[in-house]
């Protein structure tokens, strides 16, 4: 088998390992990435676009289990998880109602904010230096709400989110239609979190494989990773479908295959893939001009540039490529509780995706103890987009020695 010798071997070519690729480019370093597919061909191209910096809730949080059961077996409900045996599915799920608690919650709420406000400036500063075309806007996000009952109940949520600095606006229906004039008159509360920003995701992580090709490095898709060869502690060699990578680092961002890449290191990984769909329609004219929360439905409404997507639903199947048309009738069906002319849109795709959901909904960063040369950064969840450049730079930070923008440690795997 034809050997290659190689600086830094990135596993994954989703918004996370264009990024770490990017920033380790830019420090000097010979990168290849190796994807099994096409670049952003995952969860990284159909997803809302959202960067999350503001309301940031972990899903693990009090209620939530209990919440889950009601939903547990409707197929079309907003979190499903499909019955069966498996051990890993299991231990996860025993992780996630464990990381459920209010003090779990309090202590993941200032490691989201740190890492999107990172990111967000990270935003800012790539901006100002490259020209990408990519739909990036700062207009903030808007929770659009018909019950009164579920309005009352998100308050307690604005009062904590509140606690740790972030500025969030209640809004009765006047001040919804200030924002949002074209909602429907079901809508009657709203919440405003102005620090949100979107993009149109896979135009961005084209835009950001493209930059990072002018850096230097090699791009191998449609390349598998077969396993690896190790030393003591040390990963010797990338055995994949393109012949054998002996690499000085790795760096795993293959999000949620990766703990099926690692499997044979012996590498435990509490990571589902967690299957959400999205709806993308050309936008109409009067089509909202803020990103939006249908908050009963658990909907997210983005618009990019020529585009309206819709997003929603978290389902723990396995690795199931089928779209299942009652989640999407049900995206529909929600969308035209909060918005005129929905049956009218024109529909560009129907897409669904994995995205690597860990227990505590905090991604995974840092080396790996087992593995000397091995750099975890996987687990995003839903946050992928919203972390994607924060974790590239933290990445390159740890290669580098250097102390990293935010503190990693409690973003390690072995807090599992």
């Amino acid at each position: 088998m034809m050997e290659q010798q190689k600086d830094i071997i990135v596993i994954g070519g989703g918004i996370i390992g264009v990024s770490v690729a990017y920033y380790l480019a830019k420090q000097g370093h010979g990168v290849t990435i190796i994807e099994k597919d096409d670049i952003g061909a995952g969860s990284s191209y159909g997803n809302a676009g959202l960067i999350a910096n503001g309301f940031s809730m972990p899903i693990a949080a009090p209620g939530v289990p209990i919440q889950g059961l009601k939903w547990l077996f409707d197929k079309s409900s907003p979190f499903y998880i499909k019955p069966r045996l498996n051990f890993d599915l299991i231990s996860w799920l025993w992780k996630f109602s464990r990381a459920c608690t209010e003090k779990q919650m309090r202590q993941s709420i200032p490691i989201l904010l740190s890492l999107g406000q990172g990111s967000l400036d990270l935003f800012d500063e790539l901006l100002a230096k490259e020209n990408i075309d990519c739909d990036f806007k700062k207009k903030g996000r808007l929770i659009l709400f018909t019950s009164e009952e579920n309005f009352d109940a998100w308050k307690s949520d604005v009062a904590l989110i509140r606690e740790f600095g972030v500025s969030v606006s209640l809004l009765d229906a006047d001040g919804v239609r200030q924002l949002e004039p074209n909602v429907l008159p079901s809508v009657r509360h709203g919440i405003y979190c102005e620090s949100y920003a979107h993009v149109n995701p896979g135009q961005f992580v084209q835009e950001m494989a493209q930059m990072a090709k002018k850096e230097g490095i090699e791009i191998k898709t449609g390349t598998s990773v077969l396993g690896f060869e190790t030393s003591g502690h040390q990963l010797m060699s990338v055995v994949t479908t393109a012949g054998k990578f002996v690499p000085n680092q790795v760096v795993l961002a293959a999000g949620a295959w990766s703990p099926e890449v690692i499997r044979d290191l012996k590498l435990k990984l509490p990571i589902q893939p967690a299957k959400g769909y999205s709806l993308t329609y050309k936008r109409p004219p009067t089509g909202p001009k803020l990103p939006l929360q249908l908050s009963e439905r658990k909907v997210a409404v983005t618009p990019m540039g020529d585009l309206l997507r819709f997003t929603s639903t978290l389902e723990l199947a396995g690795f199931d490529p089928s779209i299942n048309q009652l989640r999407i009738e049900a995206i529909r069906r929600s969308a035209r509780e909060y918005l005129p002319g929905i049956e009218a849109l024109e529909q560009e795709e129907a897409w669904s995706g994995y995205r690597p959901a860990t227990p505590d909904d905090l991604p995974i960063i840092g080396r790996s103890k087992m593995y000397k040369n091995l750099i975890l950064a996987t687990g995003h969840g839903s946050l992928g987009m919203t972390n994607g450049l924060i974790t590239g730079k933290l990445v390159s930070q740890i290669v580098a020695g250097e102390q990293p923008l935010i503190n990693i440690e409690p973003l390690r795997a072995e807090r599992f």
